[in-house]
């Protein structure tokens, strides 16, 4: 298998033995961006990324987010900088008693364990569906992620590969158990 940048895509042009496990990786390109000595701050590199992408602390605190993320959720960097991940997806668990991270429903919380995840071992992982409830203008609604991390300078990169409603039957009754 060939090994691409999670971020631009790029094929990094190392092969792999199929029997190992394959996880994505950066390039020298995107990684060298991250230096700010080389005359690009981090906020401008980010918004050249045309995906939604968070920068997650290892408490699992939001430091930023690109342009694409801000607008996919709607909301400013003031929404978002500091805040659980819950919080800024409007997860319909975040605001009980404890807070985001902190419930009986952040046990099972797809997205908050692969960003730990990431955080504790430096695995990546790509394109993993989570199906949180959110809070909508109409309600608490399944959506249905595609999330990718990848661990950078001890930052997990939090990449939305894609967010929808959870449409079908199906996919709303198999995955409720596995994420809120």
């Amino acid at each position: 298998m060939i090994r691409v940048c999670a971020w631009c895509k790029k094929d990094l042009g190392i092969e792999h033995d199929t029997k190992k496990i394959i996880t994505h990786g950066i390039c020298d390109s995107c990684a060298a961006n991250f230096i700010q000595d080389l005359g690009m701050p981090l906020y401008i590199f980010l918004d050249k990324l045309k995906v939604p992408i968070f920068l997650v602390d290892k408490d699992g605190l939001m430091l930023t987010a690109n342009k694409d993320a801000r607008t996919l959720l709607g909301k400013d960097i003031n929404e978002i900088k500091g805040m659980r991940g819950g919080e800024v997806i409007e997860c319909a668990y975040a605001h009980l008693e404890g807070g985001c991270g902190r419930t009986h429903h952040c046990k099972s919380c797809t997205i908050r364990n692969l960003v730990m995840a990431t955080h504790e071992t430096g695995n990546s992982f790509h394109r993993v569906l989570a199906y949180p409830d959110i809070n909508t203008g109409d309600g608490v609604r399944k959506m249905r992620f595609e999330i990718s991390t990848e661990l950078v300078a001890g930052v997990v990169f939090l990449r939305i590969d894609d967010m929808r409603p959870a449409t079908t039957k199906v996919e709303n009754t198999e995955t409720a158990a596995n994420s809120r």
